[in-house]
């Protein structure tokens, strides 16, 4: 494609005239135009002697330039990049750019806001006026280039840590480590404690079994952010800093240690902001690797001489922190913190329970049961949520891992059982060697609400009658065939509305209509499956089990002052097709369930 001074003929003269205009000097680099680069240096605005680089983007006019202070050293304490030395002119919401702006715009408009808000004193900062710029933080953390990909090591964002430590020991356990830490590690610290033995940080409610690998690590604090971008040489500025301080201990990197690797880990913390003009503790790690050297070599030839022996080779990592406490996830979703106290039952992990276990745990559901007793098969991946190295394993164990990853404080806990299925002999798959009924009947005990989403009649009537018993809310979910709707129905216990049976009457005689379905001609008996199924897509069957989170979240936090709001009717249905069998965007209408003349069950008067 054309460089954007052609695609937008005169638009490179309409720039220039503009900087002339506002009296600004300027030469462009040839260097940088060699490679389809427009770049201007800067030396005066007006009467102002500047040394600063303006460079366009490649999509300009829709992108703003970047604006560079050649020498970044000095009393900018905001707005400026300290390694770069890019400058923050406007916010970073594309929004604050208008294809109509242009350079010199920001150089005589912008520019001199950016001087005065990012040079103020601490004094100054308090009585000024800082309506002109964006009320976010400016993390420290997010200027460093040197920080390992794919790692990270967890903490919890909530964490104060008392003024008077300044150093200690830290609790980090290790789910997997890569050999140079790039490519692969995640860790959390589960503890921090002062030198006086003192514990100033706990990161609750994580199961440490998520992290098996125990490493001990230590910390010291910082007064101030390093100003290196390069993992050895803040290193050696924090070692610098407090050379007393011991070192944190080499650590085995794996259990077993067959290769006497070792890893030591090395928290700081230091003031960094976490809103606008507001400091906080941030965090970042130090990943140390110790490799032994390959030992002496053995002589060549008779009479040779031995040949020296290596000695061991360092590496040295930054690893960024990742704040995943509870209020670091909730503050994301405030109206669901109510969740974390409470249990649900997911019955059926095909393509709608696996989603709906998938974003329960997303959600922040406190502890889930899963039921199924499938397994996975690699026709199931076009609408499930597992992936393929879940291949083979039992829908059950497959999906409680997709819910684990998915809900850092989700406790999943999962029965490979065939509800209905007859006890020959006792059998580890059971939930225990009592009938069905007890055993069923204990988890729903547990649970505040069931979830149904087996698409299997005699399932649904069976939760309903021990759902009834046990005074435990039920939803049922369910797509119709090719996927062209579907239905989610919720039973309360304490609500005067109809029940399994009533709903059955009223489809049986259209007083709540069906949902738009396939003919039944349509469906697909994959090769190796002992049964059909049905036809459907992904992503029109997550509009199913997407309602069937939201209705039950709104369920779950009825009682909480401020949370997710309750679903106004009991019978959701959902239609994606029309009588012409023509794709329409999702339409969920929402039906009452009375009582039925007809029904001889027991109904709640409320």
């Amino acid at each position: 494609m054309q460089p954007w001074w052609l695609a937008f003929p005169g638009r490179d003269e309409h720039e220039y005239k503009c900087l002339d205009a506002a009296g600004i000097s300027y030469m462009q680099d040839e260097e940088a135009g060699s490679r389809g680069v427009l770049q201007l240096h800067i030396s005066k605005i007006v009467d102002v002697d500047v040394d600063l680089i303006l460079t366009f983007p490649d999509l300009y006019p829709f992108f703003r330039p970047a604006v560079r202070l050649n020498d970044p050293e000095g009393t900018f304490k905001h707005h400026l990049h300290p390694f770069s030395g890019d400058l923050c002119l406007i916010g970073r919401d594309t929004a604050r750019w208008s294809t109509g702006d242009t350079a010199a715009w920001l150089l005589t408009e912008q520019l001199p806001k950016a001087v005065d808000l990012g040079t103020l004193t601490a004094d100054a900062e308090r009585a000024a006026d800082l309506s002109d710029e964006d009320a976010q933080a400016e993390p420290f953390t997010e200027y460093y280039t040197c920080f390992a990909d794919e790692a990270m090591l967890l903490v919890d964002g909530g964490w104060q840590l008392p003024a008077d430590a300044n150093s200690g020991e830290l609790d980090v356990r290790l789910s997997s480590v890569a050999p140079d830490v790039e490519g692969g590690t995640l860790g959390a610290v589960f503890g921090v404690t002062a030198e006086d033995g003192r514990s100033i940080g706990v990161l609750e409610g994580v199961h440490p079994t998520r992290f098996p690998h125990k490493i001990l690590g230590r910390w010291q604090r910082l007064s101030a952010p390093v100003r290196h971008d390069d993992p050895k040489s803040i290193w050696q500025h924090a070692r610098n800093l407090r050379p007393e301080l011991p070192e944190a201990p080499r650590e085995p990197m794996t259990p077993g240690n067959a290769h006497g690797v070792t890893v030591q880990i090395t928290g700081l913390v230091f003031p960094e902001e976490r809103a606008q003009r507001q400091l906080g503790d941030g965090w970042m790690f130090l990943v140390r690797i110790r490799r032994p050297g390959p030992g002496t070599q053995p002589p060549k030839g008779k009479g040779g001489r031995r040949q020296p022996q290596t000695g061991p080779t360092t590496t040295t990592a930054l690893v960024r922190a990742g704040y995943s406490g509870r209020s670091d996830l909730t503050g994301r979703m405030p109206e669901l913190e109510g969740l974390s106290g409470r249990h649900v039952l997911v019955l059926g992990l095909g393509a709608l329970g696996s989603t709906v276990a998938e974003h329960l745990a997303r959600a922040g559901v406190g502890r889930l049961t899963l039921v199924d007793r499938d397994r996975v098969e690699p026709g199931n991946l076009v609408r499930h949520a597992t992936q393929l190295r879940h291949v083979g394993w039992s829908k059950a164990k497959a999906v409680s891992d997709v819910a684990r990853s998915a809900g850092l404080y989700c406790e999943v806990g999962y029965h490979e059982l065939s509800l209905g299925g007859v006890r020959w002999d006792p059998a580890p798959h059971h939930i225990d060697e009592r009938s069905q009924q007890d055993g069923i009947a204990e988890i729903v005990d547990e649970a505040d609400i069931v979830i149904d989403c087996t698409a299997e009649k005699a399932v649904g009537q069976a939760l309903a009658w021990i759902c009834a018993k046990r005074a435990t809310t039920l939803m049922i979910a369910s797509a119709t065939n090719g996927g062209w709707g579907g239905r989610v129905a919720t039973f309360e216990a304490h609500k005067p509305t109809g029940c399994w049976s009533c709903l059955e009457l009223h489809l049986h005689e259209g007083t709540i209509p069906a949902a738009p379905a396939a003919p039944e001609e349509v469906g697909v008996q994959p090769v190796g499956c002992g049964e059909p199924t049905f036809t459907g897509t992904g992503f029109d069957l997550a509009e199913v089990a997407l309602h069937t989170v939201r209705t039950s979240v709104g369920l779950l936090q009825n009682d909480v002052a401020d949370g997710y709001p309750e679903q106004n009717a009991p019978v959701h249905l959902l239609a994606l097709r029309d009588a012409a069998a023509a794709a329409i965007p999702p339409c969920w209408t929402a039906h009452p369930l009375p009582v039925h003349t007809a029904c001889t069950g027991q109904h709640s008067s409320g």
